[in-house]
């Protein structure tokens, strides 16, 4: 029966869209995990960057001319920023790794999967109007409007 088929349809298109909604939700939580992580990571970086600034000032009190590399304190710092500075750099490679897993993760169950969920050609793209056309004035301003529905 025709009917039958549309409802059968209809319950494997529900399934697929709700399977995909839910890795793409799983995809992002990841991500925004990463996100967040690599922001507690940059916020430490910024931290041994002032502690670094007030040691040398500290130096400059004791020495006329401090060499802040001779210093132990100030070559520990460093180190440590650039053990976070890394971390970050794996955070980023992780992010590409999430995307990927989840995407082939979605494909290996059958279903296509979707790269552009916004429906722009970019993420900077601004949304799409619907229903609105542009209207330029006497003055040279423009404004939009709602487009009239046709009586037809």
């Amino acid at each position: 029966m025709p009917q039958d088929d549309f409802w059968n349809k209809l319950k494997k298109r529900i399934r697929e869209v709700s399977t995909a909604a839910a890795d793409f939700t799983e995809e992002q939580a990841l991500i925004g995990k990463l996100k967040f992580d690599i922001l507690t990571l940059k916020r430490k970086t910024d931290q041994r960057q002032r502690e670094i600034g007030g040691r040398i000032c500290e130096l400059s009190n004791v020495e006329p001319q401090p060499n802040p590399f001779k210093d132990r304190d100030v070559k520990l710092l460093l180190k440590e920023i650039n053990g976070l500075e890394k971390q970050v750099e794996q955070k980023r490679v992780d992010i590409g790794k999430v995307a990927d897993q989840v995407r082939s993760k979605s494909t290996a169950k059958g279903k296509p999967t979707e790269t552009k969920r916004t429906g722009r050609a970019s993420p900077t793209e601004p949304k799409r109007r619907t229903g609105t056309t542009r209207k330029t004035t006497a003055g040279g301003k423009t404004g939009t409007r709602r487009k009239r529905k046709s009586s037809a």
